[in-house]
């Protein structure tokens, strides 16, 4: 059974009222003095029995009646037979939420042959079999989720619109951050079937979340977590993909005209079946069912490789709207690799490119954006002992022809003691004291935009090993010191270094000098590098090297140990050239590169430390259209948050006339991965209280009308409880009155007794009598 207004139910609180009066008047006994009672005391014992069952009796009656009064007008629902004869069927208005996969993955495929298409289609066949009264909405699941119209509507026009505007998006999908937004829309209206209906490709990487959802759901204890849902898979057929997935601009040496370096690296996707599942633990027989796809999808993933190994795309570089280089590359289906193109940059200013691969069944992930500011001198600022600034120095600004556009400046060690507010890269030596103090001011500079590379060495106190610099920023902290500096009898090698990291992406020479371990530390830290660290480069034992961290909008890089001769020789090794231009390149706040970058559909907090707070700021979107941003004023200066981001290119912040930052928005390219899960590990997904029920598309059944407050089938039998209760109240009304007048008539005898009491309905119709 269940109740189609389930707020009615309170009223059962009055069925406490007949039984409290009962036994109030119990306690009212009227006694009448007699002469002698010892010839009737023997029939007075005989009618109080028979008096108490009628009272209890009247009691039974009085309760059902409220009881049944209460039920009727809760509405309830029963199935079957009894449901049947008792009740009719129910006609009740139905509320649903169409969750529509709308990510890029869901337009996989050629001539309108996608899954998106034929989702569609069945949504507006959902939308066709609406009835009189019936409310829907729809919930788009490309990130963030949105809800079109914001509120349910019974217009099915208006339903059949905003389907036939949808389109795929450039983003990827949040498949549970959609169904929150359906449950918490359909949350709050009553009397209705409520459904969700989900199409979807089940896209792995777009329902990794749904874990995290579905705990949340399992401890809710109200109806909306049980709102059933009918999932429809689609799948996309052959699809020949291959991906841009990063772009890193500007690794070359820092040297004035020298072709400037953009490397892309891609995906050849081909071949890596759209239907191929990775198994999850299952029962039995959905193991066997399961292995029976896997063992189809594996035989085809082997044979597509047999048609088709090799192919050769074109790959092209296009830099402020002009077309400056391309590449033919030849890849292996499921294979990995990298373009590179060499572009002289001359002018000092600021560029926006992108990389494109020629056409194929996925457009969204072609195309890679990126943002190059070449300024016309890159600052630093070094902080340290003589020795370790003179090696900076040689490196960045040499003498003789070399002309590199590096402006660098030496300071001491005070000027840590305040806060840093020029933008550049502020590169600390090992023998600089590192206070507490002047720990925190590295933090907030990195955090305001700056970059730090910072050196360990003989200033670094045991007292700060766990500061929240190490921590916060690199999220590691400073374990103990080992090796004796001058000491170089025993010495750690560099090993394990990421040649794929722009900071260490060399060539030749540069590289083998960095792989043979060349660069010998007498001294150094060992650094206990936290869970989300990123060790770009580990001595031989394992230990972090080379550490990178970030805070804010800037980026820092520690290294374990010193530049000074005695500490380390690694500024009299080769490597030592290209390691401090990179780095300098790579932690320079003027140089923003797509490498990471934001992704769309997820929100840009950029911070503006050069302005004023009154800076009148507009957002710039890359289809052109302009509107006013979000500003914040902290400490540092002004924080801005561009919220909107589903549009994959190029965003510029204007402050008048001027642009004042700019910045490249890429779409997640885990998105080209087809690889899904097989519908009933989908549903399995949701636990196991949910309701979810796996639907056919091509069988084309009849839309499910199912929900939390009735089923198919069932029958309101508030009609019959009516006709129950008014039974009861004519029954009340001959018991207590036939009662009543038999107590009048001993009343007049004489007779000792409790007083009579007359039926609600009988004491109604004496008032109208007299």
């Amino acid at each position: 059974m269940t109740f189609l207004n389930v707020l009615m139910l309170v009223g059962l609180v009055a069925v406490a009222v007949p039984i409290i009066i009962h036994l109030f008047h119990r306690q009212r006994v009227s006694t009448v003095d007699f002469s002698s009672v010892i010839f009737i005391r023997d029939h007075h014992m005989q009618r109080s029995r028979a008096l108490r069952l009628r009272e209890l009796l009247l009691l039974l009656l009085r309760v059902l009646i409220i009881l049944l009064l209460v039920l009727a007008f809760a509405r309830p629902v029963i199935e079957g037979l009894a449901g049947a004869l008792l009740g009719s069927s129910v006609e009740q208005r139905s509320v649903f939420a169409i969750v529509l996969d709308n990510s890029y993955s869901m337009g996989a495929g050629r001539y309108g042959d996608t899954p998106f298409n034929a989702a569609r289609t069945e949504a507006e066949r959902i939308v066709d079999a609406m009835q009189q009264g019936d409310e829907g909405l729809i919930v788009l699941t490309a990130a963030p989720p949105e809800a079109v119209p914001p509120v349910p509507t019974d217009r099915t026009a208006a339903l059949s619109a905003r389907l036939a505007e949808a389109e795929v998006s450039e983003s990827s999908g949040d498949i549970a951050g959609a169904l929150r937004l359906a449950r918490r829309k359909l949350s709050g209206i009553v009397s209705a079937h409520k459904s969700i209906y989900l199409l979807s490709d089940l896209q792995r990487s777009d329902w990794e979340n749904l874990a995290e959802m579905v705990t949340i759901s399992e401890s809710e204890t109200s109806s909306e977590s049980r709102v059933p849902i009918y999932l429809y898979p689609f799948e996309a057929g052959s699809v020949d993909n291959a991906s841009i997935d990063e772009v890193s601009v500007s690794e070359g040496l820092l040297i004035r005209n020298q072709p400037e370096r953009f490397v892309a690296t891609f995906t050849y996707r081909n071949g890596v079946a759209a239907g191929l599942s990775r198994t999850v633990q299952a029962g039995p027989t959905e193991q066997t069912a399961q292995a029976g796809q896997t063992a189809q999808a594996a035989q085809a993933a082997q044979a597509a490789p047999t048609r088709r190994t090799r192919r050769t795309r074109e790959v092209r570089l296009v830099i402020n709207g002009l077309d400056r280089d391309s590449r033919q590359v030849t890849a292996e289906a499921g294979a990995a690799g990298s373009v590179q193109f060499n572009v002289v940059i001359d002018t000092p200013g600021r560029y926006s490119g992108y990389v494109e691969l020629d056409e194929d069944d996925v457009t969204a992930d072609n195309r890679r954006y990126f943002i190059l500011e070449v300024p016309e001198a890159f600052g630093v600022t070094a902080v340290g002992q003589s020795e370790s600034t003179y090696f900076i120095e040689q490196v960045l600004k040499p003498s003789g022809g070399l002309v590199t556009p590096v402006d660098v400046q030496t300071a001491s060690a005070d000027v840590l003691n305040s806060d840093l507010y020029d933008s550049g890269v502020l590169i600390v030596d090992g023998g600089v004291e590192l206070t507490a103090a002047r720990l925190s001011s590295l933090e907030r500079y990195v955090s305001s935009g700056g970059g730090v590379l910072a050196f360990l060495g003989e200033g670094l106190d045991p007292a700060v090993y766990g500061n929240g610099f190490f921590t916060n920023v690199f999220g590691c902290s400073i374990k103990e010191r080992r090796g004796t500096p001058g000491s170089k009898t025993s010495f750690h090698r560099m090993d394990q270094v990421d040649f794929e990291h722009p900071v260490f992406r060399f060539d030749g020479r540069y590289a083998e000098s960095l792989s043979t371990g060349e660069a010998r530390f007498y001294a150094s830290y060992a650094i206990d590098a936290g869970l989300g660290a990123r060790v770009i480069a580990r001595f031989m034992d394992g230990t972090p090297a080379v550490v990178e961290g970030r805070s804010g909008s800037g980026r820092a890089l520690l290294v374990a140990s010193d530049l000074n001769t005695g500490w380390s020789d690694l500024a009299l090794r080769s490597a030592f050239v290209p390691f401090m231009h990179r780095s300098v390149r790579y932690l320079h706040p003027s140089v923003t590169v797509a490498e990471g970058g934001h992704l769309a559909g997820k929100p840009v907090v950029r911070p503006m430390t050069d302005l004023r707070a009154d800076a009148g700021l507009y957002i710039e979107y890359p289809s052109g259209h302009t509107e006013t941003v979000n500003a914040r004023t902290g400490r540092h200066g002004i924080t801005v948050e561009v919220p909107d981001t589903k549009q994959p290119g190029v965003y510029a912040l204007w402050d008048g006339d001027a642009v004042v930052q700019a910045f490249a928005v890429n779409p997640d390219t885990r998105e080209s991965d087809l690889a899904r899960f097989t519908p009933a590990e989908a549903a399995a997904m949701f636990g196991t209280g949910a309701d979810v029920v796996l639907m056919d598309p091509a069988d084309a059944p009849d839309v499910p009308r199912g929900g939390t407050f009735g089923a198919a089938g069932g029958y309101e039998i508030w009609k019959s409880l009516i006709v129950f209760a008014m039974a009861l109240i004519l029954a009340e009304y001959w018991l207590s009155g036939s009662r009543s007048g038999r107590s009048g008539r001993s009343g007049r005898t004489g007779r000792t007794g409790r007083t009579g009491r007359t039926s609600w309905t009988s004491r109604i119709m004496d008032r109208r009598k007299a």
